[in-house]
C-alpha cells in the first residue's frame, strides 16, 4: 500500500466522497443540457420573428423579374446575355489575386464559447471518472483546473448573451434565468466539493 501512496494512486480512500461529486456534476451535465434546449429554442424563435430582408431590384416587387414583366399574373422573363471569357492576368501574365473573405459570426452568437464550454465540461467529467476508479491523484487535479476553466467559460458566455439581448435583431440566446440559477448552483457545489476532494486525496 505505501507503494501505491508514493504512485499517487489510493484505491480506497475518499471513493465514496467521490461518487458523490461525479453524480453532482453529472447532474450539473443534465442542467446544462436543459439550459442548452431553452436558449437554444429561444433563439431560434427570435430567429423566426426577425424580419426578411427587403427585397432586392429585379424580383417582383413592381414589375420586373430577372428582365422581364409581370402581366396579369405571369412572367415573360427575357433570356439573359451569355456571358463569354476569362478573367484577365496581370502585368505578370498571373491571374489576379481572389478576394479575401473575412468570416464574421452573426449578432448574438458566439461559436468559440459554444463549443468549449460543453466540450471542457464532458473533458472534466471524464478526468474525474478515472480519478474514481483509479484514485490517481493528478486526475483530481486535472479535472479541477478544467472545470475552474469551464466555469469561466460558461461566465463569459452568459455576459456575451445578455450583451447581445439589447439588441433586437440579433438572435441570441436567451437562457431563463430559474435554470441559470440551478446550473449555477449545482456547479459551484460540485466545484467546492471537488477542490475539497482533490486535496483530501493529497493528504
Amino acid at each position: 500500500m505505501p507503494a501505491a501512496d508514493s504512485a499517487g494512486c489510493r484505491p480506497r480512500k475518499g471513493t465514496q466522497v467521490a461518487i458523490v461529486v461525479l453524480v453532482l456534476w453529472l447532474g450539473a451535465a443534465v442542467a446544462g443540457l436543459t439550459l442548452l434546449r431553452a436558449g437554444g429554442s429561444a433563439r431560434r424563435r427570435a430567429a423566426a420573428s426577425v424580419p426578411a430582408a427587403s427585397v432586392p431590384a429585379g424580383t417582383i416587387a413592381g414589375g420586373t423579374v430577372a428582365g422581364g414583366t409581370v402581366a396579369g399574373g405571369t412572367v415573360a422573363a427575357e433570356p439573359a446575355a451569355a456571358r463569354i471569357g476569362a478573367l484577365p492576368l496581370t502585368a505578370e501574365g498571373k491571374p489576379p489575386r481572389g478576394p479575401h473573405v473575412r468570416v464574421t459570426s452573426p449578432p448574438g452568437e458566439h461559436p468559440f464559447l459554444e463549443f468549449c464550454h460543453p466540450a471542457l465540461a464532458i473533458t472534466g467529467i471524464a478526468c474525474w471518472l478515472m480519478f474514481v476508479l483509479v484514485h490517481y491523484r493528478p486526475f483530481a487535479w486535472t479535472a479541477v483546473g478544467i472545470f475552474l476553466v469551464t466555469m469561466a467559460v460558461g461566465l463569459s458566455w452568459l455576459a456575451a448573451s445578455r450583451r447581445s439581448a439589447t439588441n433586437a435583431s440579433a438572435a441570441t440566446w436567451k437562457f431563463p434565468p430559474r435554470l441559470v440559477m440551478v446550473h449555477g448552483m449545482v456547479v459551484t457545489l460540485a466545484i467546492a466539493l471537488t477542490i475539497l476532494t482533490a486535496i483530501s486525496a493529497s493528504t
